[in-house]
């Protein structure tokens, strides 16, 4: 499972809706997302990935993909956003999948960015990488959520990214070679979605199905 226990929260007022509403579902947004912990947790660390100035890097660990993550995000800081979008999906999903326990030992880890650079990951830090790269490239969160779902043609929880277009809601899955409507995908079913303003509880119920 990727997906953390959380606490029951009060909704709170949400703010400008940064996509339209997710995978045919009803939302409630919550200000505060303190209680997922490995989200707040990947934050802090890639805070302290970015702002740090090491003198010298280990041969295949995070500090050494700071110029590799540089050039990416520098490739697409002046591309209109459909094709920053584009670009990051196509160059982010060529990094090798590793599951999370293969790499710390544990069944849930969100990895901050250059750490999914060094050791590969898995789907959530597909979508976390996918969102810091559009963020430091200029992309405001308010456009962006991780979303955490059932995929259940899988069979298993999944993540992606979901960033608005245009008004249109495009998927960026590393399952998918390209992006694509999050809503014309319809076996994904929504726990909760989350940006740096806090998080989406997904209700279904408003998805017309065939």
């Amino acid at each position: 499972s990727i997906v953390p226990a959380i606490a029951a929260l009060p909704p709170a007022t949400a703010p400008v809706a940064p996509t339209p509403s997710l995978f045919g579902t009803q939302e409630i947004f919550h200000g505060d997302a303190s209680p997922f912990r490995q989200w707040t947790d990947m934050l802090a660390r890639a805070k302290a990935e970015f702002t740090s100035v090491p003198t010298a890097c280990a041969r295949g660990t995070p500090a050494c993909t700071m110029g590799e993550w540089s050039q990416l995000v520098a490739k697409l800081a002046p591309l209109p956003l459909r094709q920053k979008v584009a670009l990051a999906n196509a160059v982010l999903n060529g990094v090798p999948y590793v599951a999370t326990t293969r790499n710390w030992s544990r069944k849930i880890y969100w990895e901050a960015p250059l750490e999914f650079l060094a050791y590969g990951g898995q789907c959530q830090d597909y979508a976390i990488a996918k969102f810091m790269a559009l963020r430091q490239a200029g992309v405001p969160a308010a456009l962006m959520r991780v979303v955490i779902f059932r995929a259940t043609a899988l069979g298993e929880d999944h993540a992606v990214l979901v960033v608005n277009v245009d008004g249109q809601a495009l998927m960026l899955d590393n399952l998918r070679s390209g992006i694509a409507p999050a809503n014309s995908e319809t076996s994904y079913r929504p726990y909760y979605s989350i940006n740096e303003a806090g998080w989406w509880q997904h209700i279904a119920g408003t998805r017309q199905m065939a």
